[in-house]
């Protein structure tokens, strides 16, 4: 008999059978801006070229998830001859795509 539980087995950066924490509703405009910077900083043309958001408080998730996933996408393509991945890029932007979820709060893009 196995005495292991099913939270204590994990693959890739995440447990299995724990359940995920739900990405918020909505996410501040702040907070979305200073993502942007953050992946923009990191060489993310699609951060570069969003606009920051202002003239509201908050936006829908969605927004986040979208700046998230596209950039993600284009460090997986730029990254696609790096030696040394996590996820699929460097570690460098790998961090950089993880800071800028924090900031938002977001954890499933």
């Amino acid at each position: 008999m196995n005495a292991r539980s099913a939270a204590s087995d994990t693959v890739g950066d995440h447990a299995v059978g724990a359940r995920l924490a739900a990405n918020p509703n909505t996410i501040s405009a702040a907070a979305y801006n200073q993502a942007r910077s953050i992946l923009a900083r990191a060489g993310s043309e699609t951060a570069a070229k969003s606009h920051p958001i202002h003239g509201t408080r908050d936006v829908p998730v969605r927004y986040g998830t979208t700046l998230l996933a596209c950039s993600r996408d284009e460090f997986r393509a730029k990254d696609r001859n790096v030696p040394v991945k996590r996820s699929g890029m460097s570690t460098y932007h790998y961090v950089a795509i993880h800071d800028a979820a924090r900031t938002m709060g977001i954890d499933r893009w």
